[in-house]
């Protein structure tokens, strides 16, 4: 009778951790593309994926380290590119006026028109720019050709409208455009404690973050 071979159930067999790692890569990248129905179903995979990979905690650390890296990284990229962008946009616009100069310089031809530089694959030639205005001395423009941004907490801005009367307040508001809000958290956190109730905000309690050491 042939013998018999024990082969370790499926269920039972630890993945080995690069798959775990990269399947909880897999799990990151796709956070932002769970539908909302789908979200115990995620939550799910992920816990149990974290759970396959308890006894390799050093290593798990480290996969929140590298994303906390290509966080960083994420950030210098984008600086460095704004700043590589502003930097093709001066060299840009530099040598479009070093072309224009020189086609101007050439003067008009027979009929009136400026001068063409043609090349094998190109040509360059200038049109007139409709016309723009070039601020000399912005303090001396008069108040009725500016827009002023600020910002101030917003029991003023009410107390400035309740101050208005309806016509007045109804100007005000027309002209407001893409108002911005912020809720100051910190001081909803403090009143809260203190016992006050605030409407449209709650204090959330008994939540915990990942702490590593």
């Amino acid at each position: 009778m042939a013998a018999l071979t024990v082969v370790p159930s499926p269920a039972v067999t630890a993945a080995p951790l690069y798959r775990i790692e990269e399947y909880l890569a897999a799990l990151v990248e796709t956070a932002e593309l769970v539908p909302e129905d789908q979200e115990r179903e995620f939550q799910a995979e992920f816990e149990a994926a974290l759970t396959t990979a308890v006894e390799k905690r050093d290593r798990v650390g480290q996969f929140f380290a590298h994303l906390e890296q290509q966080i960083e990284f994420a950030k210098l990229e984008i600086e460095r590119l704004r700043e590589r962008k502003a930097a093709y946009e001066r060299a840009l616009d530099r040598l479009e006026n070093y072309v224009v100069g020189t086609i101007e310089h050439l003067g008009k031809d027979a009929r009136g028109k400026y001068r063409r530089l043609e090349g094998r694959t190109v040509t360059f030639s200038v049109r007139g720019c409709p016309p723009s205005v070039e601020v000399t001395d912005e303090p001396a423009v008069p108040a009725a050709f500016k827009a002023l941004t600020i910002r101030l907490p917003a029991t003023i801005w009410e107390r400035m409208l309740d101050a208005l009367d309806v016509g007045e307040r109804a100007a005000v508001l027309q002209q407001v455009r893409n108002p911005e809000v912020a809720v100051d958290k910190r001081a909803v956190k403090t009143a809260i404690e203190r016992g006050v109730l605030v409407a449209g905000a709650e204090l959330i309690t008994g939540r915990h973050s990942l702490s590593r050491s």
